[in-house]
């Protein structure tokens, strides 16, 4: 991977934002209420952007989006459901639409309308096009970062099979080498700073919520839901992914939204919003951009 520029490091360097917690009404929690743990930046009357991280992370992993972002924007970034201190999801079988109701009500608790951007890294480019689909009048503009195209299209004994190989290795429990997790999602070479806080980012997982967020992968096959949106879309993609290939997942969701936009991030793995945070923070500002002025428009 290229060094660091002077931008990216400047954005990786501040402390993070404090975490919150708000009470969220849903039908998906038993009693229709529960707390969601978010981080937020920025002016509340700025149009908002909200993040969803990957299976493995959190709101932490948005730190250089809250830090460079926040000037223009209301930057929100969630621990899911069953991550960190968010209220996990009752039962097992939570699909990906659980979730999608969830931000919903998350968006109420907040005051939130309307999204300018909604961005979705990994898993939570899943959520983000399952949010999409059902709340459509709410989000302006997706990025997609990263994004995986999910399991919903295995059946039988194959969706099985699959599923629970995911989960048995679904257990904070289990000693893991934070270090080759890393080596996983980031390209070689990576600047010390961005591995330091990747590998920090397992601190908000729990087991019930990682395998929550599993079993959600396989309820939706995502360029059948694609298709269906509406908004701007921008797809980012890493050529040394080796999560979430370019060929296995961000190609098919080009090929049946052919109105999206690609941006490669050459010699970056799977944690773009890390690896090359300026950059990222671009396209989030261009597609915000492109959809403000565009509902300008249509006022």
């Amino acid at each position: 991977m290229a060094a660091l520029s002077a931008l990216d490091t400047e954005l990786l360097a501040p402390d993070l934002s404090r975490l919150a917690q708000v009470a969220v009404a849903s039908p998906v929690y038993s009693g229709e209420r529960g707390r969601i743990e978010y981080r937020a930046t920025g002016d509340a009357r700025n149009p908002a952007v909200l993040m969803l991280h990957g299976l493995g992370s959190s709101a932490a992993g948005y730190r250089a989006q809250l830090a460079g972002l926040s000037q223009d924007f209301r930057v929100i970034a969630w621990n899911a459901p069953g991550f960190g201190g968010s209220s996990p999801i009752p039962g097992q079988d939570a699909g990906i639409d659980d979730y999608a109701d969830v931000l919903e009500g998350l968006l109420r608790a907040l005051g939130v309308r309307r999204l300018a951007v909604l961005v979705g890294s990994s898993w939570g480019s899943v959520v983000a096009l399952a949010f999409a689909r059902r709340y459509p009048a709410m989000v302006d503009g997706l990025v997609l970062s990263a994004p995986n195209v999910a399991r919903g299209h295995l059946l039988g004994d194959a969706r099985t099979a699959e599923l629970n190989a995911w989960l048995c290795t679904a257990d904070i429990d289990i000693p893991v080498s934070r270090a080759a997790i890393a080596d996983k999602l980031l390209a070689p070479d990576t600047p010390s700073l961005v591995r330091q806080h990747v590998e920090r980012l397992r601190d908000a997982m729990t087991t019930d919520g990682w395998r929550q967020a599993i079993r959600s992968l396989f309820t939706i096959y995502t360029p059948d839901v694609i298709s269906a949106v509406r908004c701007p879309i921008a797809i980012l993609s890493g050529a040394l992914d080796q999560v979430a290939p370019h060929r296995d997942h961000a190609a098919r969701l080009l090929a049946a939204a052919p109105s999206a936009t690609s941006h490669p991030f050459e010699a970056c793995g799977h944690m773009l919003k890390l690896e090359a945070p300026a950059k990222f923070n671009a396209v989030v500002r261009k597609i915000a951009a492109e959809t403000w002025s565009e509902a300008l428009a249509t006022k």
